[in-house]
């Protein structure tokens, strides 16, 4: 029995031998590798700073075939740009399911970003950034920020991967100015401070000369005039703006923005050229009407303007031209040795009367023996002066005529004479009159002596006193003070420009030496 049993069961050993040898084994299928993707130049993609030229080529591997790529973009500034281009106008670029992004992309990348059947069921593709991320810097990003780019990938398999790219902006320092005032003497300054800028300063000075600090707070400054102050000989106290502050006409300054002693940013400007004086080169002459003769004849004097022009005047009068110039001694004529340059010369007036060579910015009217000097012309300002530049030369002598009417003509008579060139701004509403004759003359006025008068406010003067013989012609500045700091721009249409010259500085009481000469010519602002 034993012997049966212990045959049975190798029997059915032997059988199920047989069974497995006619039924193999089957193997479990390998799952497909998941989306990888690389970026050689940085493998751990680490956040990298925005540059002009960046290698940004993501090598995107996807053993079953790409399904889906999709690409966030999470930028202040290209963000905009991408919701221009994509159909749902949001800034996810979905390369595979938008049809009409692939042409934007190429438009706008010049290629490089593959779209559509160049993707889908792809298991290998290089997506190619290098040209689309820099164009983030052509869009003014602001300092410090971060643009970021999400790819997101999913494979046939439904096997996904998500990839964040991501730019940051450390940013440049920049230094900008803005609204220029050339009468204030002021102008903005803003600047933007990169990350690693610890103690940023400003500077700021003409092209080529000193650079002076001024202080700035949360990112912005002023440029501005700073003044000094002083006593003039009438004891007024006086303002004078110091050098190398402020910002004047027809120059080129430099504003810099430097960390600790470097620079790390810089602007240069150039303000406009300021104002123009009429006839200030002197070329323009003419002749002007001052009434009739006896016989009814137009009397014409010499006129410093040109035809037409009414900016400079000088008490020229009858007596001294006659109608058909057989008699020519003018107070003020053009130099007959050289053109375009005033020529003032003392006279005396049928042999006892005292009248001083001189020319001003006005109107001069003469009645009978009496001649009224209105100073004063409209002027209207874009810039403010720093001083009056002229070229001159002086013949100046000893007092031989003191005036009867003249209160100090004892203490001028023997002693040498002046001659005075004086230029003033003002802001008057009319003329000023000064009237000399044979009596005693009324009007009289200095801008140094006061800070105003009927007609209104002088803002500012400067002055140049001549005594001796100056030979040759030579160059003059009359630096300008003014009687307040920052004093107020004259308002338009105001008379608010006196230029007068005299060859003898008490001439308005007929006192002063009979042979004195004066030459003038090019009169301009400095700034």
């Amino acid at each position: 029995m034993k012997k049966i049993f212990n045959l049975a069961v190798a029997a059915l050993a032997a059988m199920a031998f047989v069974s497995c040898e006619k039924t193999p084994a089957v193997e479990p299928e390998t799952p497909a590798t998941a989306p990888k993707m690389e970026w050689d130049s940085n493998p751990s993609f680490e956040p990298v700073e925005l540059a002009s030229e960046m290698d940004v080529n993501i090598r995107v591997k996807a053993e079953a075939g790409i399904r889906t790529f999709v690409v966030k973009v999470d930028s202040p500034v290209l963000s905009p740009v991408i919701s221009g281009v994509t159909s749902d106008h949001t800034s996810d670029m979905d390369l595979i399911g938008d049809a009409q992004l692939a042409s934007m992309l190429d438009n706008l990348t010049g290629g490089g970003i593959p779209t559509g059947d160049d993707l889908a069921g792809k298991t290998e593709v290089d997506f190619n950034i290098s040209t689309l991320v820099p164009l983030i810097l052509s869009l003014d990003p602001e300092n410090g920020s971060d643009h970021k780019f999400t790819l997101d990938v999913s494979d046939m398999k439904g096997q996904s991967l998500s990839k964040t790219l991501t730019f940051h902006y450390t940013g440049k320092s920049t230094v900008t100015v803005s609204d220029i005032d050339l009468w204030n003497n002021t102008a903005s300054v803003s600047f933007v401070a990169a990350e690693n800028v610890k103690s940023p300063s400003v500077f700021f000075g003409r092209k080529g000369g000193e650079m002076l600090e001024i202080a700035a707070v949360d990112g912005r400054c002023t440029i501005a005039a700073e003044y000094v102050k002083s006593t003039n000989a009438a004891g007024l106290d006086v303002y004078s703006p110091k050098e190398g502050t402020g910002v004047y006409a027809g120059n080129t300054y430099v504003v810099e923005l430097r960390d600790g002693g470097q620079v790390v940013a810089s602007t240069e400007f150039a303000t406009e050229n300021g104002d123009v004086i009429p006839n200030g080169d002197m070329s323009g002459w003419s002749k002007k009407a001052m009434g009739e003769d006896t016989d009814g004849n137009s009397i014409y004097i010499t006129y410093p303007n040109a035809e037409g022009e009414s900016f400079w005047d000088s008490g020229n009068n009858s007596f001294l031209e006659t109608p058909d110039g057989s008699f020519k001694t003018p107070l003020c004529e053009e130099d007959s040795a050289e053109s375009g340059v005033a020529a003032l010369s003392a006279r005396m007036v049928l042999n006892f009367i005292f009248a001083p060579g001189n020319l001003f910015t006005g109107d001069f009217v003469m009645a009978g023996m009496t001649g009224t000097a209105n100073f004063g012309k409209i002027y209207d300002y874009t810039a403010r002066p720093k001083a009056l530049s002229f070229r001159y030369k002086a013949n100046v002598g000893i007092v031989d005529k003191p005036g009867s009417s003249d209160p100090e003509k004892d203490e001028w008579k023997g002693k040498q004479d002046i001659t005075r060139v004086f230029v003033a701004i003002v802001d008057w509403e009319r003329q000023h009159g000064v009237t000399s004759g044979l009596g005693a003359p009324t009007g009289m006025w200095d801008p140094a002596s006061s800070a105003s008068f009927d007609e209104g406010a002088v803002l500012g003067y400067g002055e140049l006193l001549i005594s001796g013989d100056v030979t040759s012609m030579t160059d003059a500045e009359l630096p300008i003070v003014w009687y307040s700091e920052n004093a107020p721009k004259p308002e338009s249409g105001k008379y608010s420009l006196v230029i007068s010259c005299a060859t003898s500085i008490r001439g308005d009481y007929l006192t002063g030496c009979s042979t004195n000469k004066l030459w003038v010519d090019d009169f301009n602002w400095v700034y």
